[in-house]
């Protein structure tokens, strides 16, 4: 069977304040795991933990549904003395991206049923709503000229270690550079898209996306992240506008696919845990 991408939207109100780490995909994780756990939903637990690159699950931090600009929570170096507390009675919600057929829909289905009181922390939450989203890898595909994408979460773009013959040590751009982007979706789509839809040359494209993608607009700001008590993760977030020269059509369908692509799985590392959470649309 085909992997397919299948995209769920939670949604949950705390029955009393709820003091929340620094970032709060760990929240989205601990809900996502009690759920899971109480279902007997074990496959998909040992998804989730999986030790390899590119994740089969992507979760998102926790968004305040109540604030108009739904805002995800996380706390940065300039904001660390100001806690983030989920507020008795609010709406908050994160989504979860899988794209291993080898994930059970049906027991996702049954585990995430809407009206489930949990324990967080030291408060409770009831589950208010799930929504299932299921795609296929073949009808993804930006289309349009112009390509407007919105980094929500802080993105950690790193420079690929396989463009140089020589050991180097970990560096990340607080620019989206198109080949960087192009390159950190193409590894996560050819570990689970089909043979057929595979990108041979994924260098190649990564280069090509240099010319192809052209910025005319953007909006960006360094930030450094409070993840634990010892990482300080260093990202961007914003957002850039694109124009989408389409030199080669065949280039250029796989990168309106990649950037769709996005939508569900995000740019660059640390996807699994909520960093690069990106929305990608078209703009006429």
């Amino acid at each position: 069977m085909e992997n397919q991408i299948v995209r769920l939207s939670i949604k949950f109100r705390p029955l009393e304040n709820i003091l929340s780490p620094p970032y709060t995909s760990k929240i989205s994780k601990t809900i996502l795991f009690s759920l899971l756990d109480g279902a007997g939903a074990e496959d998909v637990l040992q998804k989730i933990e999986s030790t390899q690159s590119q994740k089969p699950i992507i979760v998102t931090p926790v968004a305040n549904l109540s604030d108009p600009a739904r805002r995800f929570l996380f706390k940065t170096v300039s904001s660390r003395e100001k806690p983030i507390i989920l507020g008795r009675g609010g709406i908050y919600g994160f989504h979860v991206t899988l794209t291993s057929s080898s994930i059970s829909l049906q027991r996702l289905i049954e585990a995430l049923s809407p009206g489930t009181r949990l324990k967080l922390f030291t408060g409770e939450i009831l589950v208010e709503d799930t929504v299932f989203e299921v795609r296929s890898y073949e009808s993804l595909g930006i289309k349009g000229d112009k390509v407007h994408i919105t980094f929500m979460t802080p993105t950690l773009l790193s420079f690929p270690k396989e463009w140089v013959k020589i050991e180097t040590p970990l560096r990340h751009s607080l620019l989206p550079i198109p080949c960087f982007i192009i390159w950190s979706l193409a590894q996560h789509w050819n570990t689970y898209a089909s043979e057929k839809l595979k990108i041979r040359n994924v260098k190649k494209l990564a280069a090509y996306s240099n010319y192809a993608l052209v910025e005319l607009d953007y909006r960006l700001k360094p930030v450094t992240v409070v993840y634990d008590e010892k990482r300080r993760p260093r990202g961007f977030i914003g957002w850039t506008l694109y124009e989408h020269r389409k030199l080669r059509k065949k280039l250029s369908t796989y990168i309106e696919k990649l950037l769709e692509y996005a939508n569900y799985v995000g740019i660059g590392r640390s996807r699994s845990i909520g960093f690069g959470v990106t929305a990608v649309r078209s703009i006429e």
